[in-house]
C-alpha cells in the first residue's frame, strides 16, 4: 500500500509540473511594433467605409493575393493552434491564406511576394479600429441608427523588398479583444487586406508584478482549490467505492497515460481555446488536477479486493493400474474473476473496465457471488442453495503468480462460473399510462432545454455531447451482473492432494508387475511351479513396493 501511495504522489506531482507547464507556453509571438511609427496616418481622416475598402480578390487565387499591375502580393499567417510551427520559416507548411472574416490569433502577419527587380523599401500601413453604432439625426424629427469606426489608430512599418521570393513580417498591436485591422501597402488602392485580430491568451499580461503577487494567485488560484478538491475526492471516493466495491481496475499507469495522451490532444488540437480557457479561468487547471487525483484514489481502495482463478477439471472414467475402476483427467477449464471479500458485505465480483465501473455506480453494486448446487433438494430453479455459505470453500493461496487464489469448481459443475458482468442495455419502455407519457414528456423537455442552453454559451460541440448524454438518460439503464459457483466440496483438494502424492507409487507398481509377469511366463512348467511363482511373485511385489526385508518377514531381527 505504501508504494502504491508513493507512486500516487509521484504521478500527481509530474502532472501538475507538465499542466503548469503547458499552461505557461506561450506560442505566440508577443511582437509590440517597437520598430513602427505610430499616427503616421492621421487616424480622423479614416472613416468606416475607407478602414472596409479591401483589395480586389480573384476567383482563380487564393483569397489573400492582391495585384497591382506587375506587382503581386499575398499575406499569410501561422495559427496559434500550431504549437509545433516555426513562424516565418518559409520551410513550415503550417502557414495559411488570409481569409476575409479569418482571426489572426498571433502577433504578426507575413507579406508575401516575388520581387524581380532591385531592392526596393516601400511602406505599409496598419489601422485598429472598432465598429460602433450611434444615432445620426435626420431631418428635424427623425433620427437613424449608423456604424462608425472607433478607437481608431494606425501604425507603418518600413520594410525592405529583397530580389526574389520576399517574406517580411508584418508585427501587430497586441489586442486583449477583438479588433478590426486594414492594411495597406502605401501608393496602392488595390494591395489592401482586411481581418480581425485578437492575440491569444498567453500573451495577455500577467495579474501580479511581484513575487507576492504571485504567492497569494497561486495559493488562491491553484494550491487551496487542489487542496480542498483533494479533501472532497477523497471522502466522494470512498463513497463510490463503497457502493461499487472496486474502482475500473485500470491502475495508475493506465489512468496517467489516459490523461497525458487526453491533455496532449487537447493542447494540440485546441491550443487557442485552452488557453483563452486557462487565463479567463485558471481554475481550470486546479479542476484538472483534481479530476487526476480522483481517479487515482478510486484505484488506490482496494481492501479485500482478490484476483482468483477458478478451475474445473473435466472427468472421464477410466482403470487403475490393479484394473480396479477410477477417473482420468481429459481437460481444465479456468476463469479469473476479481472477487471482493469484505466482513461486513457478500463476496461479490467486479469486472475490470470503465463502463462496468459506472453500471455498478448507477445500478446499485457488484454483483453477488452465489453458491449453486443444482443436486440439492432445496435448491432452487437456477440451481442456487444456501445451504454452503462460502463459495470459496475449496480453496488455495497462490504465493507466486499472477492470482491470490484458485478455487475448485465441482467437476459435475456444466460452467466454470455462470458469470454475466454489469452493463448497459438500450430500454426505452412504450409509456401506457397518462403517468407514464407525462414523465416521458418532462424528461425530454428538460434534454431539449438544456442542449439549447448548452448551445448557447459553449457553441455546437457542447450541444452533441448534451444531447448524447440526455439520450443516455432516457434510453440506457444499467443491468445488474450476476455470478453463480457450484464449488466442489472442502474434501476435493485434500483428494486431489492424496492422488497425486500416491501417482509415483502407483508407476512403480505397474512397472514391478509387468517385469515379474515377463519372469514367470518364462519360468513355470507345471501347476506346483506355477503356484510357487505366484507366491514368489506377490512376496516380491510386496519387498518391491514397500521395501520390507526378508529378516522382518521371516520375523528375524
Amino acid at each position: 500500500m505504501r508504494t502504491r501511495q508513493v507512486l500516487a504522489l509521484a504521478a500527481v506531482f509530474a502532472l501538475v509540473a507538465v499542466s503548469v507547464g503547458a499552461a505557461g507556453l506561450a506560442v505566440a509571438d508577443d511582437h509590440a511594433g517597437d520598430d513602427s511609427d505610430s499616427d503616421a496616418v492621421s487616424a480622423d481622416e479614416l472613416t468606416l467605409e475607407d478602414l472596409r475598402s479591401d483589395g480586389t480578390r480573384h476567383g482563380n487565387s487564393p483569397d489573400s493575393v492582391r495585384l497591382d499591375g506587375e506587382r503581386m502580393m499575398w499575406v499569410i499567417h501561422w495559427p496559434a493552434d500550431a504549437m509545433s510551427s516555426n513562424p516565418g520559416d518559409p520551410q513550415d507548411d503550417s502557414w495559411r491564406y488570409l481569409s476575409p472574416g479569418e482571426t489572426v490569433d498571433r502577433n504578426s502577419v507575413w507579406l508575401r511576394t516575388i520581387n524581380l527587380n532591385d531592392v526596393e523599401e516601400t511602406t505599409v500601413h496598419v489601422a485598429y479600429y472598432e465598429i460602433g453604432e450611434r444615432e445620426v439625426r435626420v431631418g428635424e424629427n427623425t433620427t437613424r441608427t449608423e456604424q462608425y469606426a472607433k478607437n481608431v489608430s494606425t501604425e507603418e512599418h518600413n520594410v525592405t523588398l529583397q530580389r526574389g521570393w520576399v517574406m517580411q513580417e508584418i508585427p501587430l498591436r497586441q489586442s486583449d479583444d477583438p479588433r478590426e485591422v486594414t492594411m495597406w501597402v502605401e501608393g496602392s488602392e488595390e494591395l489592401r487586406w482586411t481581418f480581425t485580430h485578437e492575440s491569444i491568451a498567453t500573451t495577455e499580461g500577467l495579474p501580479f508584478s511581484t513575487w507576492g503577487g504571485a504567492l497569494r494567485w497561486a495559493s488562491l488560484v491553484l494550491i487551496l482549490p487542489i487542496g480542498i478538491g483533494g479533501v472532497l475526492s477523497l471522502a466522494g471516493s470512498k463513497a463510490i467505492v463503497r457502493r461499487t466495491g472496486v474502482g475500473p481496475q485500470w491502475g495508475f499507469g493506465l489512468w496517467s497515460a489516459a490523461f497525458a495522451i487526453l491533455a496532449f490532444i487537447i493542447v494540440v488540437s485546441f491550443w487557442g481555446d485552452l488557453a483563452n480557457l486557462l487565463v479567463e479561468h485558471p481554475y481550470a487547471l486546479a479542476i484538472f488536477v483534481i479530476a487526476y487525483l480522483f481517479v487515482l484514489m478510486l484505484e488506490t481502495f482496494d481492501h479485500g479486493v482478490r484476483r482468483i482463478r477458478f478451475e474445473k477439471s473435466d472427468l472421464t472414467p477410466t482403470s487403475s493400474p490393479a484394473g480396479d475402476r477410477a477417473v482420468d483427467e481429459l481437460s481444465e477449464r479456468e476463469q479469473t474473476l476479481t472477487v471482493i471479500s469484505r466482513e461486513d458485505q457478500p463476496l461479490s465480483v467486479a469486472t475490470p473496465g470503465l463502463i462496468p465501473f459506472l453500471a455498478r455506480l448507477i445500478g446499485g453494486g457488484a454483483a453477488v457471488l452465489r453458491t449453486v448446487d443444482p443436486e440439492h433438494e432445496n435448491a432452487d430453479e437456477r440451481g442456487e442453495t444456501d445451504t454452503v455459505q462460502d463459495p470459496l470453500t475449496c480453496r488455495v493461496p497462490v504465493k507466486e503468480g499472477h492470482v491470490d487464489e484458485k478455487v475448485y469448481v465441482h467437476p459435475l459443475s456444466p460452467d466454470v462460473v455462470d458469470f454475466e458482468p454489469e452493463h448497459f442495455e438500450i430500454n426505452v419502455p412504450a409509456p401506457e399510462s397518462a403517468d407514464e407519457w407525462l414523465s416521458f414528456g418532462v424528461r425530454a423537455f428538460a434534454m431539449l432545454a438544456a442542449v439549447a442552453f448548452a448551445m448557447s454559451i459553449a457553441g455546437t460541440v457542447a450541444g452533441f455531447l448534451t444531447l448524447v448524454a440526455g439520450v443516455a438518460w432516457i434510453a440506457v439503464r444499467p443491468v445488474e451482473g450476476y455470478a453463480r459457483v457450484w464449488a466442489a466440496p472442502a474434501h476435493y483438494r485434500s483428494a486431489r492432494a492424496t492422488a497425486i502424492s500416491l501417482a509415483e507409487e502407483t508407476d512403480d507398481a505397474q512397472t514391478i508387475e509387468r517385469e515379474r509377469e515377463k519372469r514367470i511366463q518364462s519360468e513355470i512348467t507345471t501347476q506346483r511351479d506355477i503356484m510357487e511363482a505366484v507366491d514368489s511373485r506377490d512376496k516380491t511385489l510386496i519387498d518391491g513396493m514397500f521395501g520390507v526385508d526378508e529378516e522382518v518377514l521371516d520375523g528375524g531381527d
